[in-house]
């Protein structure tokens, strides 16, 4: 049985996968709990705690009260709460004000609030992309 429902103005559900104008979104509540690896073309959003390797195509946020202890990989990578592994951002990694990042970062560009935290080292600049 297919499903889709109309949720906001430009998102969608879709079988249970949450679309954003077109673009799948996979979404973590604050009580939710992600151990192992992730592969998955679209964007991951993360309220709760995640252990392992998640690297995705789109986008990845993680939010204030989230807990990651992972290898992150991704297009864009927004950071608020508190994250232990290496990231990789293909495009972008933004520090909100008060995210602690300890671990080694690759990076085209790079943006740290006021606030922030980062012990880690950063290699920034063009970089092929490392096979999955």
């Amino acid at each position: 049985m297919d499903v889709q429902e109309a949720t906001a103005e430009g998102t969608a559900v879709d079988n249970g996968e949450l679309k954003h104008d077109g673009k799948k979104v996979f979404t973590m509540g604050p009580g939710d709990i992600l151990e192992g690896k992730l592969i998955y073309d679209g964007s991951l959003r993360a309220d709760g705690r995640v252990e392992g390797e998640i690297r995705v195509t789109g986008n990845i946020d993680v939010a204030s009260g989230a807990t990651v202890k992972a290898l992150l990989e991704g297009s864009n990578v927004g950071l608020k709460g508190n994250v232990e592994g290496a990231v990789t951002a293909r495009d972008k990694l933004t520090l909100g004000r008060n995210a602690r990042l300890s671990g080694d970062i690759a990076v085209r560009r790079l943006q740290i609030d006021d606030g922030a935290t980062l012990n880690g080292h950063v290699r920034m600049g063009d970089f092929e992309h490392q096979g999955q």
